[in-house]
């Protein structure tokens, strides 16, 4: 009965899908975008010093915990003014795609998954100016390297998501860093833990620092609670 409840929601969720939606560009063309920034950026790379590359692991680590924070905060609850990320992703997303039922069925389903194709835009309109900034007040590189790292990590994201949707007989999804990565996000599908677990997309950084990831091993040594039978694990710190 709940299969058939859930290929009703799949299928009406599905079917909204515009008809003039057309996957292979949304694929193709914000990753096009996204890789001419970032090479753009690294054509503009001179005279680096060891010491600029620290810029790297800085950026990822801020760019982890935004993705840990935007997930838990907006995509999973109705934020006033941004209710249709909400809506996207808690509400048709997660609805077409469960724990039990995540593989993407056709290519039009990659609506579903990626970010809207305006998003990369977005992405470099807001990095720019912090790229400006880094690059006026601490040195040029610094800003070249946080725009290439911090669209390097925008690029990852939506083809690690897309690659965890993949069926798990593709040869991406057969790689074992993917496969256990995939484990990861399919588990945050779970109607029951989405809200509270597992909320790292690429990397389980953030996760890990605010005790947020879920596993059967980290439920079977939880304490019994009484009336816990039925309701959701509680959240990790935040």
């Amino acid at each position: 009965m709940m299969d058939s409840v859930h290929e009703r929601h799949r299928r009406a969720i599905v079917d909204r899908v515009p008809s003039w939606y057309r996957p292979l560009p949304h694929l193709v063309l914000p990753s096009l975008v996204g890789l001419a920034a970032l090479i753009f950026a690294v054509t503009r790379i001179h005279a680096l010093r060891p010491i600029e590359l620290l810029a790297i692991p800085a950026t990822v680590l801020v760019a982890f915990a935004f993705e840990w924070r935007v997930h838990r905060s907006v995509l999973h609850r109705r934020v006033p003014g941004l209710g249709i990320i909400y809506d996207r992703h808690e509400l048709q997303h997660h609805v077409v795609f469960t724990d039990e039922d995540m593989p993407m069925r056709s290519a039009r389903e990659l609506q579903l998954i990626l970010m809207p194709a305006y998003a990369v835009l977005l992405i470099a309109l807001v990095n720019a100016p912090l790229a400006y900034l880094a690059s006026r007040f601490v040195a040029p590189n610094v800003g070249y390297i946080y725009l290439v790292t911090s669209m390097g990590f925008f690029l990852t994201y939506e083809w690690m998501h897309l690659a965890y949707h993949l069926p798990e007989a593709h040869p991406i999804g057969r790689i074992r860093l993917v496969a256990r990565l995939r484990e990861h996000h399919r588990r945050h599908h779970a109607p029951r833990l989405m809200r509270a677990w597992n909320f790292n997309v690429t990397v389980p950084v953030f996760d890990w620092i605010h005790g947020t990831t879920w596993s059967p091993e980290r439920e079977a040594g939880r304490p019994a609670r009484r009336g816990s039978r039925g309701r959701s694990p509680a959240p990790g710190r935040s």
